[in-house]
């Protein structure tokens, strides 16, 4: 025998949708807790806290194609500087390269990472062979004047050993990652940086 239920279906879907509507605010609260608890990830190398934004600017690849801030904010970026007809240069291409191919199995990671290097010397023939040697490694020239804006922004001396740059999702610059650790550290490093993404960057308004 089935029994009526004593609540007519609007009473039934208001009860329903308070339900749903407690859920959500728990699942939204527990998640800014966790945001205003959470700890940065440690890291060999050196946390920018807060992240920066660094002013606009635009440099080119060997083909002409344009990157500038909005390239930069379109995912995660690995940025340093070198001379390409140069040991600094090529060493830095070849450090970028190994990192990359250590985060393969980050997915997420692996897809949305960009290799820059802006090269401190016109070698037009140079920038094009090293730029095949992966998908994501971006060459970069442009106006001397354009490149020096952006190393100042950075603070990068021309007789300092220069890091390799973490640019988050947004354009923010969230690391920098020294000579002085290997490429097991490094690796490390970077991974740790994408898992803790949302305690670095600063909260949507």
């Amino acid at each position: 025998m089935l029994l009526r239920s004593r609540h007519s279906p609007w009473v039934r879907l208001a009860f329903a949708l308070g339900a749903m509507g407690l859920f959500l605010f728990g699942y939204q609260w527990g998640n800014e807790y966790q945001r205003r608890h959470a700890k940065p990830p440690q890291i060999s190398g050196v946390l920018v806290r807060p992240p920066a934004a660094i002013p606009g600017f635009r440099l080119e690849d060997p083909l002409g194609r344009p990157f500038d801030q909005e390239t930069l904010a379109a995912g995660w970026t690995l940025l340093t500087f070198g001379d390409l007809a140069g040991v600094s240069g090529q060493l830095a291409i070849q450090r970028l390269i190994d990192l990359y191919n250590r985060v393969a199995g980050e997915e997420d990671l692996h897809r949305s990472l960009r290799l820059v290097l802006v090269t401190t010397s016109d070698a037009p023939n140079l920038a094009r062979d090293f730029a095949r040697l992966s998908p994501a490694l971006y060459v970069l020239s442009g106006e001397a004047a354009e490149r020096d804006r952006l190393m100042a922004a950075l603070g990068v001396g021309a007789e300092a050993e220069t890091p390799l740059f973490v640019f988050a999702p947004g354009g923010y610059l969230v690391a920098l990652l020294t000579d002085a650790s290997d490429g097991v550290s490094l690796a490390a490093d970077l991974m740790a940086l994408h898992q803790g993404v949302h305690v670095l960057l600063p909260e949507k308004p």
